[in-house]
């Protein structure tokens, strides 16, 4: 369906980025991006495993439908853990796992996208996010809480020369799966630098968290990327080496992916 519209490049690529631009895509275009996800040391203090984690067809959908709104729709086609440690958890019980690995749906985010002020002299550009995390992975199989989470951010963008700044600001309300109907507020946090190298190549490092009381299940966060994306054939291809900073991420990992943007209208 997708191969119907014509291509076009915008300036609006995400991946491998966490930290949310502030930009929004141009109206009447659709930005595609697939890609695979190798992590290894991930651990889901939920259901008490830990091991290496490939996340296959880690998709995302943003669609341009407004001059300055933005809706998305990013989620993971097939997570699959190889499980090497396995530990008592409060979703043990509910576990229905038989051999040494596991795989599921990931869970997929709904949201939108609002730019509220465009980049002028000595400001950003400015945009507020807002969505939600559905729960689409089971917890019988161990790589899901069950939970719904609630997040809205504040995002900003700034272009100095050939580097670009983005950060991103907000708060995420996160169901607790240990105790029923209640939940977690943690402060979410982002930033990001990319530096174009080439007209077709871009350096990036970027860094994502969450902090604030959480419980099992919502832990404190921090992960960093450093990579770069470049642009060939049409398409923007990425590449980006992951690091886990906290005991609930991963320790570290490879992320690859593929961009394209359509104009579907």
């Amino acid at each position: 369906f997708l191969l119907l519209f014509q291509p076009t490049l915008v300036l609006a690529q995400q991946r491998p980025l966490m930290t949310e631009r502030a930009k929004t895509l141009e109206q009447g275009y659709v930005l595609v991006d697939l890609g695979v996800e190798f992590l290894q040391g991930a651990t889901f203090p939920f259901s008490g495993l830990k091991g290496d984690l490939i996340r296959a067809g880690a998709v995302g959908m943003r669609i341009g439908v407004a001059d300055t709104t933005e809706i998305q729709l990013l989620g993971t086609i097939q997570n699959v853990l190889n499980i090497e440690e396995r530990y008592s958890a409060p979703n043990t019980s509910r576990l229905q796992i038989f051999g040494h690995s596991t795989s599921d749906v990931g869970d997929f985010t709904l949201a939108t996208k609002v730019r509220l002020k465009n980049e002028g002299p000595g400001w950003p550009v400015l945009a507020f996010r807002f969505g939600l995390q559905l729960p689409n992975a089971s917890n019988e199989n161990g790589l899901g809480n069950d939970e719904t989470n609630v997040f809205g951010s504040v995002l900003a963008q700034k272009q100095f020369g050939k580097l670009q700044l983005m950060v991103d600001l907000g708060v995420a309300i996160l169901g607790n799966p240990v105790v029923p109907g209640s939940q977690d507020d943690l402060f979410t946090y982002g930033a990001a630098l990319t530096y174009l190298v080439h007209p077709q190549i871009n350096l990036l490092i970027d860094g994502m968290g969450r902090m604030g009381p959480g419980d099992i299940g919502t832990e404190e966060q921090f992960s960093l990327r450093l990579g770069s994306r470049i642009e060939a054939a049409g398409l923007h291809w990425d590449v980006a080496a992951f690091v886990g900073f906290y005991e609930s991420d991963p320790s570290s990992g490879l992320v690859l992916g593929v961009s394209r943007a359509f104009k579907w209208r």
